[in-house]
């Protein structure tokens, strides 16, 4: 009878390697569209915070017969108001805090809010074990006063 072919059985392991290759592949783009996700949904609720921001007016400012302006304070004010009072489902993301800057970068017509959170995709593959408490995001969103 003949001889067992040198090349037997390597098909199995060229596609157990490429298998493998390949659910890592999966497993690194399923994380990088969660922290995508998470990211624009962060920026969602930072530019309703700086719109809501920018819509307040400070007192001191209309009481005074000044021009209607906002301030680092009243923008820094008016932002954490609105986080406290925002639903749940918007401010659940973890470590979720008003970052700098946040306030009026040019003296009033512009209320600028910064966020910072955590993403926490639920799948990490091995290569991004260091990033395991959670991908650091920060996003800036900007709002004109009228």
């Amino acid at each position: 009878m003949g001889s067992a072919d040198p090349e037997s059985g390597r098909i199995l392991v060229l596609t157990i390697g490429a298998l493998a290759v390949a659910a890592s592949l999966i497993a690194a783009i399923a994380t990088a569209s969660a922290v995508y996700l998470d990211r624009k949904a962060l920026l969602s609720l930072a530019d309703s915070t700086a719109a809501y921001a920018a819509s307040q007016i400070d007192e001191r400012s209309y009481y005074g017969g000044d021009d209607l302006a906002v301030t680092d304070e009243s923008v820094s004010a008016s932002a954490a108001d609105f986080l406290v009072q925002a639903p749940p489902s918007l401010t659940d993301a973890p470590g979720l805090q008003l970052a700098d800057p946040t306030g009026t970068p040019d003296g009033g017509v512009t209320a600028e809010v910064t966020l910072t959170a955590l993403s926490r995709p639920s799948f990490l593959p091995w290569v991004l074990a260091p990033w395991s408490e959670g991908i650091p995001m920060t996003v800036t969103a900007s709002a004109r006063a009228s």
